[in-house]
C-alpha cells in the first residue's frame, strides 16, 4: 500500500467552532458556552439570499464606510499640515497631529479584537465610529493646533476600531471570498488614502472652508457609518456568545493587569520611537528612558501571561506566537505597512523639492504616488489571494517588491525613472500586504478567536509602521546634515557668495527664511540657480540612501515570505460569523436556557 505523500505547505484549520488543542475538558467547556447561533457554519446552511440582504450588504457598507473613515480622519489633513500651521498656528507641537493618530490607533487594536471576541461586537463598532464622529467635529471647529491634536487623539482611537475591517469582514463572508472582500473593502478608502494628497488640495485652494472641508466630509462618512453599524450588523450578541456565564463574572475573571501592563507598555515603547529623532535626539535620556520601560513593561506582561492564575480569562493568548504560519503573515502586514507609511512620508517631500518645476496640481498628484500604487495593489491583491492561493503570490509579489524600491536610489532625479520604480515597487509590495492581512485570518486553532488573532496582526503592523517612519526620517535628517553642507556650502562659494551668507543661503534654501538679495547678502541670479541645483543634487543623494534603507525591511520581508502556507481547501466554503435578524436575536435570548 503507497503512503499518502504529506502536504508541509497547507495549514489544515482545525474544525471552526471548537478549540481543539487543549484537553477535552476545555473543549467541552467552550463549545458548551456557546449558543448554536454564534457558531460558524457552512455556506449551504446560510438562509436563501442572505449575501444579497440588506442586513449582509448594510453590514459591509458600515465596514467600508469605517475603514474610509480611519484613513480619511489623517490622510487628508496630512498633506495640508504646513497651511494649517499658518492658519491656526504657528506651533511646536505641529508634529503631535501624526503621533497622536498612529499612537492611538496601535494601542486600540489589539483592545477591541480581544475584548469584542468576549463581549460581542456590535456596540464597539458604533462606539468607535461615533468617537470618530466626535473626533471629525473637534477637527473642523479647532481654533489651534492643541485643539486639533485633540481631535487627532479621538480620529487615532476610532481607526483602531474601523481598520479591524480586515477580519471583520473576514467574519461575514464565505473563507475563499474573504481576499476578494477585503478588496472592496480597500476600494471605499479610494477617495480617503490613494486620492487624499488631491482632494486635500482640493478642499484647500477650491473651496471656502478651505482644510477644514476635509473633516467635514469625515462627519458625513462617520454618520453614514454609525447608521450602517447600528441597523444592519447584528452579530452574535453576549448571551449568544456565554450561554451560562454573567457578564459580571467574565469582568471579574478578565485578565485587566495584563490589559493594563499591555497598554502602558505599547504607549511608552511606541512613544520613544516616534520622539526619537524627530522631537528628542536618539541618545536623549526621555527618548532611551521611554524605550526601556517599554521593554521592561512588555517583559513583565509576559511573564504575567504565563503565570496568570488558574480561571483568569488571559488578555493576549500567548499561543499565537507559537504559531509560525499566522506570525509569518502578521510580520508581513508589518513590512508593507513599514513601506507605506515609510514612502507616503518620504516621498511627498521628495517630490516638493526634487521636482520644482511640476504645478501644485501636479505635485498633489504625484505626491500621493505611492499610496495610490500600494493601496491598488492591495485591491489586485485580493483577486491574486483567490486565483493562486496566498504563499506563491505573497513570495513573487515580495520578491519583486524589494529589489524594485530599492532601485529607485539609482537616480532621484531622474523623475520618470523614479516614479516608474516607486509606482511598480509600492504596486507590488500592496498586493503582498493585501494578500498577508487577510491570510492573518486563516491559521488559527479556532475562528472564535479572529479578533483576538486581528487584533495582534493590526499591533505588529502598526509596530512595522513606526519603526519604518522613526528610522527613514532619521536616516533622511542624519543625510542631509552631511550633503547640504558638502555639495551646496563649495557650490554656492565658488559662484561667487560670500561664506558668511551661506547660513541664511542654506535656511532659505530649506524653507525657513524668505531667499532673496536682501535676506542673503550678496546673493545674484546665477548664484541662486547654482545654489538651487546644488540643493537639489544634495537632496538627491539624500533620498538615495533612504530608498536604499528601505530594503532593510523590504529584504526581511523576502525572508518571511517563505513561511507563509497555502490554506485549507476544505474549508473554503466556512462562515466564521453570522448577521441575524432583530427578530431572531429576540427569540434566541428569550429561550436562553
Amino acid at each position: 500500500m503507497t503512503e499518502a505523500k504529506p502536504q508541509p505547505d497547507v495549514i489544515h484549520l482545525e474544525n471552526p467552532g471548537a478549540i481543539t488543542a487543549r484537553d477535552d475538558l476545555d473543549a467541552k467547556s467552550e463549545l458548551d458556552e456557546r449558543m448554536p447561533e454564534a457558531k460558524g457554519r457552512n455556506i449551504d446552511a446560510m438562509p436563501k439570499g442572505y449575501f444579497y440582504s440588506p442586513l449582509f450588504i448594510g453590514s459591509f457598507c458600515a465596514i467600508g464606510f469605517g475603514f474610509m473613515s480611519a484613513t480619511g480622519g489623517y490622510a487628508l489633513v496630512a498633506p495640508l499640515l504646513g497651511e494649517i500651521n499658518a492658519d491656526i498656528g504657528p506651533s511646536p507641537n505641529l508634529t503631535w497631529v501624526a503621533l497622536a493618530y498612529l499612537l492611538c490607533s496601535a494601542i486600540v487594536f489589539l483592545l477591541v479584537g480581544r475584548l469584542s471576541d468576549i463581549f460581542g461586537r456590535r456596540w464597539f463598532f458604533i462606539v468607535g465610529s461615533v468617537i470618530g464622529l466626535i473626533g471629525s467635529i473637534l477637527g473642523a471647529t479647532a481654533q489651534s493646533i492643541d485643539q486639533l491634536i485633540g481631535a487627532e487623539v479621538f480620529i487615532g482611537i476610532a481607526a483602531g476600531f474601523q481598520v479591524s475591517f480586515f477580519w471583520v469582514v473576514g467574519e461575514i463572508v464565505p473563507m475563499k471570498y474573504r481576499y476578494l472582500a477585503n478588496s472592496a473593502a480597500y476600494a471605499f478608502t479610494i477617495p480617503t488614502n490613494p486620492l487624499a494628497a488631491k482632494i486635500g488640495l482640493t478642499f484647500q485652494t477650491q473651496t471656502s472652508v478651505k482644510w477644514r472641508g476635509c473633516f467635514y466630509f469625515m462627519i458625513g462618512v462617520n454618520v453614514i457609518s454609525i447608521f450602517c453599524w447600528y441597523f444592519f450588523y447584528h452579530p452574535p450578541t453576549f448571551k449568544m456568545l456565554h450561554r451560562r456565564t454573567a457578564a459580571k463574572q467574565l469582568l471579574r475573571d478578565f485578565d485587566w493587569i495584563g490589559l493594563t501592563l499591555y497598554t502602558g507598555s505599547t504607549f511608552i515603547f511606541l512613544m520613544g520611537l516616534t520622539w526619537g529623532g524627530s522631537l528628542y535626539p536618539w541618545k536623549s535620556a526621555q527618548v532611551l528612558g521611554v524605550l526601556v520601560g517599554g521593554v521592561v513593561g512588555f517583559a513583565v506582561f509576559i511573564i504575567w501571561e504565563i503565570y496568570l492564575p488558574i480561571g483568569s480569562e488571559p488578555f493576549l493568548p500567548l499561543h499565537l506566537f507559537q504559531n509560525l504560519r499566522y506570525m509569518a503573515c502578521a510580520w508581513l502586514t508589518a513590512v508593507g505597512a513599514a513601506t507605506y507609511f515609510g514612502f507616503s512620508l518620504i516621498w511627498p517631500s521628495a517630490v516638493a523639492v526634487l521636482y520644482t518645476d511640476l504645478s501644485d496640481s501636479h505635485k498633489a498628484t504625484l505626491s500621493g504616488l505611492a499610496a495610490m500604487g500600494f493601496v491598488f495593489g492591495q485591491i489586485a491583491g485580493g483577486f491574486v489571494g483567490t486565483l493562486t492561493g496566498p504563499r506563491p503570490g505573497i513570495i513573487a509579489c515580495m520578491t519583486i517588491a524589494a529589489p524594485v524600491l530599492m532601485a529607485a536610489a539609482a537616480n532621484p532625479l531622474n523623475m520618470n525613472l523614479t516614479m516608474g520604480l516607486v509606482a511598480t515597487g509600492t504596486l507590488f509590495i500592496g498586493m503582498m500586504e493585501g494578500m498577508a492581512i487577510a491570510t492573518t485570518t486563516f491559521p488559527l486553532r479556532t475562528q472564535e478567536e479572529i479578533g483576538t488573532a486581528g487584533g495582534l496582526s493590526g499591533t505588529i503592523r502598526s509596530f512595522g509602521s513606526v519603526i519604518a517612519v522613526a528610522v527613514l526620517s532619521a536616516t533622511l535628517k542624519n543625510r542631509l546634515a552631511t550633503t547640504i553642507p558638502a555639495i551646496v556650502v563649495p557650490a554656492a562659494e565658488n559662484a561667487g557668495l560670500p561664506a558668511a551668507s551661506i547660513p541664511a543661503l542654506i535656511s532659505g534654501l530649506g524653507g525657513l527664511t524668505a531667499l532673496n538679495s536682501t535676506t542673503v547678502p550678496g546673493l545674484t541670479a546665477d548664484i541662486m540657480t547654482t545654489a538651487l541645483h546644488a540643493y537639489k543634487v544634495a537632496n538627491s543623494q539624500a533620498y538615495s540612501t533612504v530608498f536604499l534603507v528601505s530594503f532593510a525591511f523590504g529584504g526581511i520581508g523576502m525572508i518571511i515570505c517563505w513561511f507563509v502556507a497555502q490554506n485549507d481547501a476544505s474549508l473554503d466554503t466556512f462562515v466564521a460569523g453570522y448577521i441575524h435578524k432583530t427578530s431572531e436575536e429576540k427569540a434566541v435570548e428569550t429561550d436562553r436556557v
